[in-house]
């Protein structure tokens, strides 16, 4: 059976909630013959990695789709590169600060994502999903942890596709912080759209399109 790897991240900052976290878990277990797993990794730089290895080690999947929050940002943000670079202002969860610092010392200066981007937002627009291509993942533990699983699916050879969506706090953590918010329910249809375009076997554009240049049977 093939598998989709599903990732989010827990609380960070001062923020006691993640709505990645939520996110994952309205997502189906299956979808498409395809087995979802769903797991929740640490705002830590290398070591939220280190957590996702064992499980791409484990299920060898044709999907890695990553989750992480960006506060500020008014759309979700399929990001298209990874940048080989630690820096941030803010410290992770175990009070680590990263400036100026190469996530691989003889890593490529960036790594783009093997999503079909344009196609992506086709289907969003499609579904009336406020989203956009964003082209910085930031420097924090989210652009270190889709660096580092870029660098190793491609150093191994993997067949895997990798992206990482970025999505906007919910409206509860947005009250008194004049940011933008968005509705968990809009987060996990882009999430939907996002696989259904990924592991959906029947491309039912291509399906019509067959149908309707078909000459008809006499």
């Amino acid at each position: 059976m093939e598998t989709a790897i599903i990732t989010a991240f827990e609380p960070f900052g001062e923020e006691s909630i993640n709505p990645t976290e939520a996110v994952i878990e309205h997502i189906p277990d299956m979808l498409y013959n395809t087995r979802i797993v769903k797991v929740t990794l640490p705002v830590v730089y290398n070591f939220a990695f280190d957590r996702l290895l064992p499980l791409i080690e484990e299920h060898q999947p044709k999907l890695i789709i990553q989750l992480g929050l960006a506060l500020g940002r008014p759309r979700i943000s399929i990001e298209r590169v990874a940048l080989n670079v630690n820096h941030a202002d803010m410290a992770d969860n175990l009070g680590n600060q990263k400036q100026y610092e190469l996530i691989e010392p003889y890593g490529p200066d960036g790594l783009f994502t093997t999503l079909p981007l344009a196609r992506l937002m086709d289907r969003l627009k499609e579904k009336g999903v406020p989203a956009t291509v964003s082209n910085t993942a930031g420097g924090f533990v989210c652009n270190n942890l889709f660096y580092k699983t870029l660098h190793y699916v491609k150093a191994m050879h993997k067949s895997a596709d990798v992206g990482f969506m970025h999505v906007p706090p919910l409206p509860k953590q947005a009250i008194g912080k004049n940011i933008a918010s968005m509705e968990q329910s809009h987060m996990v249809n882009a999430l939907m759209v996002v696989l259904d375009t990924m592991l959906n076997p029947v491309d039912i554009k291509k399906q019509a399109q067959k149908v309707t240049g078909a000459k008809k049977v006499r």
